[in-house]
């Protein structure tokens, strides 16, 4: 008795899981494109707020990073009361400061400042980076802080 050969069926490639992989690798680099935009300096250590909002998109926002006096950057440099503010890892004082938000500004009419400030910064420093950033003409100004649970 002759026998049928079957047809052995065709083997192939599951395309979905890596198209999935493909999908979430995007993602993710999205993502870390938008985040390395932001200056995150690891000195600044954030107040606690209980009523802290998430804050909206942050591109289109310069950070400006405010230390307490004699914090110790990553480059070596002590944070002085001649130069309080950090910007992308640079001190500054008050006119370099002014002058950095006016060039932005200049190249963005819609420019607009990320404060992030230490908890145990003087306000007086913050003072002087809110007047630096009004005579370089940038009004909106938001503040980073944690906000704090609800049960505490």
């Amino acid at each position: 008795m002759k026998l049928k050969r079957r047809e052995s069926p065709e083997l192939g490639i599951d395309m979905t899981p890596m198209i999935d992989c493909v999908f979430l690798l995007l993602i993710f680099f999205m993502c870390a494109a938008t985040m390395s935009k932001v200056d995150f300096t690891p000195e600044v250590r954030l107040p606690v707020a209980p009523k802290a909002a998430v804050p909206e998109d942050l591109r289109g926002r310069g950070t400006i990073n405010i230390l307490p006096l004699g914090t110790v950057i990553q480059t070596g440099e002590a944070v002085s009361e001649q130069k309080p503010f950090m910007v992308y890892g640079q001190l500054m004082d008050e006119t370099e400061l002014q002058k950095s938000i006016a060039d932005r500004k200049n190249k963005d009419p819609e420019f607009r400042v990320y404060m992030r400030i230490d908890r145990l910064a003087d306000f007086a420093l913050v003072k002087r980076a809110i007047k630096a950033c009004a005579a370089a003409g940038v009004f909106d100004i938001i503040f980073g802080t944690f906000q704090s649970r609800s049960n505490e």
